[in-house]
This record gives C-alpha cells, structure tokens and sequence, in this order.
C-alpha cells in the first residue's frame, strides 16, 4: 500500500482490516504516516482521508489559508497544538476514540492559526475532513519550527510542546 491511495469506486467502505493495513504502511513510512482519500482528487471541494500517524511522526507547525478542517479519531490519542506568530504555544486539545477520560473525540478549525498534531499514543488513526480542492500553496510551514530533516530539534520541540 502506498502512503496515500485515491478510491476508484463512488462507494468506499473503510473496515478494521484496511485500518491495519494502514497503520502498517504508516509504521514503513520514513514519515511514520498514510492516508486513505475517500475522495477522488486534490481538486474535490470536500478532502475526506483517514490517517494512520505513528508516535514519533513529525507534522511540522502549519496553517491553511482559506480552509477548515475536523478529525474524528478512530483509535489512539493525540494534541493538536497551537500557536501565536512567535511559535509560543496558546493551547492543546487532546483527542481520543470516544469514551477517553479528559480527551474530546471531535475537533474542528475554522480559522488560520499555526497547529500540529503529536500522536500520545503508538499508533493515532483520525478521520480528517477539511475543505478542498487541495492547493499546496495555502499550506504554510512555520518558519520558527524545526526542519524535518534535523531529528534532535525535532525531538526537543515535540517534547517542549507536548509537557
């Protein structure tokens, strides 16, 4: 399996054996993540995915221009982090499957502010919807974060944001 697969069908049915696959395929990936579109393209107006994240993943600090987007999580824990301009974090919501003590199941932004997603937990699996069509460029990286390519300041920075 790919990190990232498009449907052929208009009718998708997402069951625990491709969860496993995915998190698999997340667990090969030098980025510890996959995802499964339920959507056809970058270009549909509604980007549905299901992620597998593993802990350790880096998802570096970023914002959307124009866009919103929810999670729903299906198995594991998280902090999604946010951020002022100056990287200084401003607040965490912690996500888990329905039932997990002091952690919400749902979370939705519909606004530009800097954000992460840390996995708590070995493996993180959420049903993302945010609106599309997919353009790289109203994706924006922070620049005060670390660059994936540099393993201790990305280890300092997620244990920094995450206690």
């Amino acid at each position: 399996m790919s990190t990232i697969s498009f449907p052929d069908q208009d009718i998708i049915e997402i069951d625990e054996a491709q969860i496993e696959k995915l998190k698999i395929s997340a667990a090969e990936s030098p980025l510890k993540r996959a995802r499964i579109c339920l959507h056809h393209s970058h270009h549909d107006k509604v980007q549905e995915m299901v992620i597998a994240f593993c802990r350790g993943t880096y998802n570096p600090p970023h914002r959307h221009q124009n866009k919103s987007e929810s999670f729903h999580v299906i198995e594991g824990n998280l902090v999604v982090v946010f951020f002022d301009d100056d990287g200084q974090v401003t607040q965490r919501i912690k996500l888990g499957p329905p039932g997990s003590a002091g952690a919400a199941f749902l979370y939705r932004l519909a606004s530009t502010l800097w954000h992460t997603v840390v996995p708590l937990s070995e493996f993180v699996v959420i049903h993302e919807t945010t609106s599309g069509p997919f353009l790289k460029s109203e994706n924006e990286v922070a620049d005060w974060a670390p660059n994936q390519s540099d393993q201790n300041g990305v280890d300092d920075f997620l244990r920094r944001i995450t206690s």
